[in-house]
């Protein structure tokens, strides 16, 4: 599930056919010579390819929609480093041209994003106080976090605004760490004001869950020590990567364990481990009505989300929930779609079906 949501926005294939192309003919003219004895222009060749080409390559075709200069960022220090590790001392004179260059502009960067982070720091206390005013009528984290950064930085000014962006594609990451360090066990909402569905339960998604924690467990050892044996440094970044991930796995499932979907007379609000989250007024539900598509056609289906967990095989989904129009949610890092339908497994398919059609015949 979350490869397939990233795929809508990363082009993996272009990305490795690129990373090839650069790094592989780069990697044998520096390290294995089969030319001969390499000079500094040939070094800085290797450093323009590494540290210019490769990452405006992966930024401009490696994305189906563009990313954030944030990311060409990150790929240029990538390059760097990369360019640092692989061309060797005999050739890189000019390589502290480049290091120097690319360390000016990052700071440069920082600074300035250091002085608009002051300006926001400042309104930290609106952002908490908005936050615990949106949880009381969005009940999920994630929801209610994006209300209040929408109502905290709805600022004329671009500067300050695109804070709004910031936060919104940083909400994936900040949910990673409230679920996995500082969300507490409490009652999700008052018995007056909805019903909560589960439907996680019987889905057998536990099962992937602890494959998905011990195939990264193995991973992060031996990628550390495979790399480990070429650069200390490199290993470390890697593993910590990797902790990330594993980090991003077990929060993922502790959201999905308490995150149900809620109905109260407002509507419908739903948010998918910490992956996808949205909410759906009455208004705009046309019908529950039982899903006749497979698995497979689901998945096809670029306009829905489906709200459902399987194990190892993809059981048919029961209920497909049909909107009158289209409506926006949110998905990793901030990314919106824009579903037309839902597809609904859960625990307690009978009360549920009795709950919405309830809503739906006082409407």
């Amino acid at each position: 599930m979350t490869a397939s949501l990233l795929s809508q926005h990363i082009a993996w294939k272009q990305i490795i056919v690129i990373l090839m192309l650069m790094i592989v003919p780069n990697f044998l003219v520096m390290q294995v010579q089969p030319f001969g004895p390499i000079d500094d222009r040939i070094g800085i060749a290797t450093a323009i390819d590494l540290v210019i080409i490769l990452p405006l390559l992966l930024y401009f075709f490696g994305f189906k929609k563009r990313g954030s200069w944030l990311i060409l960022s990150s790929f240029i220090v990538g390059g760097l480093l990369l360019a640092n590790w692989m061309i060797p001392s005999e050739a890189n004179d000019y390589l502290f041209y480049f290091n120097t260059s690319v360390i000016a502009i990052e700071a440069g960067i920082i600074l300035l994003e250091l002085i608009l982070l002051i300006t926001v720091i400042k309104m930290l206390p609106l952002l908490l106080r908005n936050y615990r005013e949106e949880k009381k009528r969005h009940y999920h984290f994630l929801l209610s976090f994006s209300y209040s950064i929408q109502r905290t930085f709805s600022l004329e000014n671009g500067r300050l605004k695109k804070f709004q962006f910031l936060l919104s594609a940083l909400a994936t990451d900040i949910a990673a760490i409230y679920y996995s360090l500082f969300w507490r066990k409490k009652r999700l909402l008052e018995l007056d004001k909805g019903q909560s569905f589960t439907f996680h339960k019987d889905g057998h998604y536990f099962g992937v869950f602890l494959m998905l924690v011990h195939a990264m467990t193995i991973e992060i050892i031996a990628v550390h020590a495979m790399l480990a044996m070429y650069s200390h440094l490199v290993a470390w970044i890697f593993t910590a990567i990797d902790v990330y991930a594993l980090l991003f796995i077990i929060s993922d499932y502790q959201a999905i364990r308490r995150s149900p979907i809620v109905t109260d007379a407002k509507g419908i609000h739903f948010q998918k481990g910490i992956r996808q989250y949205g909410f759906i007024s009455w208004d705009q539900v046309d019908a529950l009505t039982e899903n006749t598509k497979s698995p497979s056609e689901v998945d096809q289906d670029k306009e829905s989300v489906s709200l459902a967990y399987h194990g190892l095989e993809k059981e048919r989904i029961p209920y497909v929930l049909k909107l009158k129009e289209p409506v926006q949610i949110r998905q990793f890092f901030g990314y919106k779609k824009t579903i037309r339908s839902i597809y609904l497994k859960l625990d307690n398919p009978y009360e549920f079906n009795k709950t919405i059609h309830s809503y739906l015949n006082l409407g």
